[in-house]
């Protein structure tokens, strides 16, 4: 982003991210497995992913929205964090995910891909 963001002024990027905040999520239409999705609600309730992505995954402030995202993107990003090799701003999700199986993370994400996208909190 630098070499896009270099000539943009402070008025330029208030403006930007009025735009960007501005927009509301749309859902992914994914193809969710039901039992997955049910079996990943229980995984969510037990690790608390609402202590920091709020009751509806919605995100708030710094901390993403994760509903209604594209179950292959959480796949990836959920194994990323899991083999510490996807960026983790304070190394939170890292930890989270360390005790998560294979089968935990497919469960979580067709549980959040299944979830209506709300804009952030």
């Amino acid at each position: 982003m630098s070499p896009f963001a270099a000539n943009l002024s402070d008025d330029d990027m208030a403006d930007l991210a009025a735009f960007y905040a501005a927009q509301r999520p749309h859902a992914r239409g994914s193809a969710v497995d039901p039992a997955k999705a049910a079996a990943g609600r229980e995984l969510a309730n037990r690790h608390h992913c609402s202590s920091c992505h709020t009751p509806t995954l919605a995100g708030q402030k710094q901390i993403p929205r994760l509903a209604g995202q594209d179950l292959q993107y959480l796949l990836k990003l959920l194994r990323g964090f899991k083999a510490q090799t996807a960026a983790d701003l304070d190394g939170m999700m890292t930890m989270s995910a360390q005790p998560l199986t294979d089968a935990d993370i497919e469960n979580l994400a067709h549980y959040i891909a299944d979830l209506p996208p709300a804009p952030p909190q």
